[in-house]
């Protein structure tokens, strides 16, 4: 209902300088979601640690290391991009 109103006050021309502010500090949060929390660079990444281990550039603890904590973050980016990260929730209807 929120979003209908924003849209219909802008449609009469009526800007509100909050419902602003607010529309762009979700445009920059869900960015920043989208870059922290992106599985592609993760995958990269595992795949780089994977190769420097094979051409022993690292050691079996240093991979191991780093392996599970990619893995980790792997996981847990994954979960991020399962929950819609654009659906909003109108707490005052």
């Amino acid at each position: 209902m929120f979003f209908f109103d924003d849209l219909f006050l802008r449609m009469l021309g009526i800007e509100i300088p909050g419902l602003d502010l607010i529309s762009n500090i979700e445009i920059i949060k869900d960015f920043a979601y989208k870059e922290l929390y992106n599985v592609d660079k993760i995958k990269n990444k595992i795949k780089e640690n994977q190769m420097l281990y094979e051409f022993d550039e690292l050691s079996k603890e240093e991979y191991d290391e780093r392996k599970t904590d990619l893995m980790r973050q792997l996981k847990f980016a994954e979960r991020v991009l399962e929950t819609n990260l654009n659906v909003r929730t109108d707490i005052l209807s």
